[in-house]
């Protein structure tokens, strides 16, 4: 075969890359960035991950933004908690509805309204209503034996 070398060529392990061709070692395999992964042994390059998604260094794989949190931009290391009293659900790229003990006060709101002043949107429960994640003022949740003026007041 022509060759005196006893050592076989080795890909880069999953979670880096190495763009150097006939590296005599491993030490060219770099971790990939935060924000990048490499799927599989032997790549050249790391590959950004999509919005809604992160990875830390060395990864092989992207994992979703955890509810509460987002990643509106490719190749993220981490992703962002929502702002007060915003929330998401898992994989979000933004955060688009009130957390759990809010309601949105107007359902037509613009989203990026919304996320640059979320305070403006939602509003604290009242006392005695049940406000989960999501809740509007139309679907406020009262408890049994209390009533309120209308589905667009919030007592």
């Amino acid at each position: 075969n022509g060759s005196n070398s006893s050592a076989a060529c080795e890909l880069c392990p999953a979670g880096t890359a190495s763009a150097t061709r006939g590296a005599e070692s491993s030490e060219t395999c770099s971790p990939c960035r935060p924000g990048t992964v490499a799927a599989t042994a032997g790549r050249a390059e790391c590959a950004s991950c999509e919005p809604g998604t992160f990875s830390v260094a060395g990864s092989d794989s992207c994992s979703e933004c955890a509810a509460g949190t987002y990643a509106a931009n490719p190749g993220q290391g981490e992703c962002v908690p929502c702002p007060h009293p915003l929330s998401s659900v898992n994989g979000s790229t933004t955060c688009s509805f009130c957390m759990a003990n809010f309601y949105l006060r107007n359902t037509s709101a613009d989203p990026g309204d919304m996320f640059t002043s979320p305070t403006e949107f939602c509003k604290p429960c009242p006392p005695d209503a049940d406000c989960p994640d999501n809740t509007t003022l139309s679907s406020l949740v009262l408890p049994r034996g209390f009533w309120r003026a209308s589905p667009s007041s919030a007592v």
